[in-house]
């Protein structure tokens, strides 16, 4: 596919990097939005379709931001490693472009570290399901040393097949989670409690649903390395259908059968024991490919920073192995997945998400009309009042509002939770990698994370499958 991938295989690429890790946490995200009695399952569904609604509208506008920099600039008809922050260069001016290139960046090194823990900790809970002895830390080295060969592929038109083994898996799990889901209902839900709604929970639902949809850092490659990227609207649109369609009934139905007993993973509160590592397995597959897709735009970067050649050879190897094992090793310091997921979405990503996108539509579309219309007025405040659709000023502006609310909130309290808390969420795993020998078990058993199933009810002291909650 050296001229590009059609916009099927597209659709494949945008749904297998973005399903996966925001999958297994949205039921726990269900939970921020209060009691099931007063706005939980309606307010959950609304924030579902709204928030999957943002997501799908500003990637059509990434999308035809691309095109419009095709048709301007006949640079960008070549290979670009850096189309996202080219794109805000070209919008806003180089101070733009550098900052885009931090954000995008961040995000890139922090999503690829969610997905690896996740990675990591449905291997260990699979490993020890089958009586092998791992912990969370012992198998995120494991996750690098089998993904680090493969993150030397160039890019994602040159391993796609990738991307389709993602997606049936993620699919194959939705379907066991669902199967689940209805052996557990009877026992479960009549012993389910729900908590109240706050301002600072839901902030922290926000940015895991927008982690859920958010896989914008990859879009403007993914339309990039397209045979006809014009096709990107009927990508997007079969895309998020999909996702929408997979993530409802898994987050509804888990936050209404299992209530507040829900962890950072429904996959742990399913009750049966084959049925958990079976879909254990098929979310670490998923995971596996999906990181090669997400880190690859940071890879590039690197390379390009460092002049490397583009063809392999010694140069992407050194590169790419530093760059890949930093983020493994970053992933190590903080081994606890849901906080991780709530930094990353609601740290940088709003911006990549939400508030980034809209903004660099407006000024490339309305420079383009000043150039097509010859006008000699300049590029500003009249100009976009001019040029700009009134309607779409309203709802970017909504956006812009909604996005820096998930940011500020979310990522304030994440990063409190992580360094000023009494009750730290996690130990780092130098902690146990470094422990001396007679605190080393002690240490393994809190950082493994719940390697054992999660019983249900609102004490969680129920269990269907007759094993110990204790």
């Amino acid at each position: 596919m050296e001229n590009g991938y059609s916009w099927y295989i597209a659709v494949v690429f945008t749904f297998g990097e973005t399903a996966g890790s925001g999958l297994v946490a949205l039921p726990n995200a269900m939970l921020s939005l209060g009691k099931l009695t007063e706005i939980g399952l309606v307010g959950g569904m609304i924030t579902l379709i709204v928030m999957c609604l943002i997501p799908f509208y500003t990637a059509t506008l990434l999308g035809n931001n691309w095109i419009i920099m095709k048709t301007r600039w006949s640079e960008y008809s070549e290979h670009c490693r850096n189309p996202y922050p080219e794109m805000a260069q070209k919008a806003l001016g180089d101070g733009m472009g550098h900052f885009t290139s931090f954000c995008t960046y961040l995000t890139v090194f922090g999503g690829t570290a969610v997905f690896s823990l996740l990675a990591a900790k449905t291997l260990s809970e699979v490993l020890n399901g089958f009586g092998v002895p791992a912990t969370m830390c012992s198998t995120l080295i494991a996750v690098g040393i089998i993904l680090w060969p493969c993150v030397m592929l160039k890019s994602p038109m040159h391993f796609w097949q990738v991307s389709i083994v993602a997606t049936v898996s993620t699919v194959t799990a939705v379907a066991l989670i669902l199967f689940g889901y209805a052996l557990d209902v009877n026992g479960c839900h009549e012993h389910s409690a729900f908590p109240e709604f706050t301002p600072v929970a839901a902030s922290n639902s926000l940015a895991t649903i927008i982690f859920a949809y958010g896989g914008h850092p990859c879009i403007p490659t993914i339309v990039h390395d397209m045979k006809t990227p014009q096709h990107y609207f009927r990508c997007f649109l079969l895309s998020y259908i999909g996702l929408f369609l997979l993530y409802t009934p898994v987050s509804l139905l888990g936050f209404w059968i299992y209530g507040d007993s829900v962890s950072d993973s429904i996959i742990s509160s399913i009750q049966n024991d084959n049925l958990r590592r079976g879909i254990s397995i098929l979310i670490a597959v998923h995971v596996f490919f999906s990181v090669l897709i997400i880190v690859n735009p940071l890879l590039q970067a690197s390379e390009h920073v460092f002049r490397v050649k583009q063809e392999f050879g010694i140069g992407r190897f050194i590169i790419r192995t530093i760059v890949f094992w930093i983020i493994i090793f970053s992933a190590a310091s903080v081994p606890n997945f849901g906080v991780v997921v709530n930094l990353v979405g609601g740290s940088t990503l709003p911006l990549l998400v939400l508030i980034f996108p809209p903004l660099f539509a407006m000024c490339l579309e309305v420079k383009q009309r000043l150039e097509e219309d010859g006008a000699k007025e300049e590029f500003g405040f009249k100009a976009i009042l001019k040029y700009h659709s009134k309607l779409r000023l309203l709802l970017d502006a909504f956006i812009y509002v909604l996005g820096f609310y998930v940011m500020f909130h979310s990522t304030y309290h994440s990063i409190s939770s992580i360094f000023f808390s009494e009750n730290p969420p996690t130990r780092s795993c130098f902690t146990t990698w470094f422990s001396s020998s007679e605190n080393l078990q002690n240490l393994t058993t809190s950082t493994s994370h719940s390697t054992h199933f999660q019983c249900c009810g609102a004490f969680r002291n129920i269990s269907l499958n007759g094993q110990s909650c204790f």
